[in-house]
């Protein structure tokens, strides 16, 4: 959704393991573009791609007391997805507080796995 291909439930190719999934479902697709939608808007006004801010997102929490070290590992289907995945954004604190005030109005619709999913922890 992050790139700007997947704009409805009917652009998931046939036998895409995401038609599975609660968050890509017809009823909470909608909802969950709008945070898509909220992430290109600050991606712009940064000047970088909605997948370089969702890395500097994740990288920046990261780092934060007491959060567990997590590293990104974005798509690379491609040689261009790979060169701008592998740009490295720094937010601010600024835009950090920014992107924390928006998640804090919005709740994701769906859960993230399927029902009887097995999910490690």
């Amino acid at each position: 959704m992050l790139t700007g291909q997947i704009k409805s439930p009917s652009d998931l190719p046939e036998g895409d393991m995401r038609r599975h999934f609660p968050r890509f479902a017809p009823e909470n697709f909608d909802v969950n573009l709008q945070l898509v939608a909220q992430v290109e808007r600050l991606a712009k006004k940064k000047g970088c791609t909605p997948a370089q801010l969702a890395v500097a997102w994740t990288r920046a929490v990261s780092a934060k007391p007491g959060m567990p070290v997590v590293i990104p590992i974005p798509g690379g289907a491609s040689a261009d997805r790979v060169k701008e995945n592998t740009q490295v954004v720094e937010l601010t604190a600024a835009e950090m507080a920014e992107i924390d005030a928006t998640l804090d109005k919005f709740e994701v619709s769906g859960s993230r796995y399927p029902a009887g999913a097995p999910v490690e922890t």
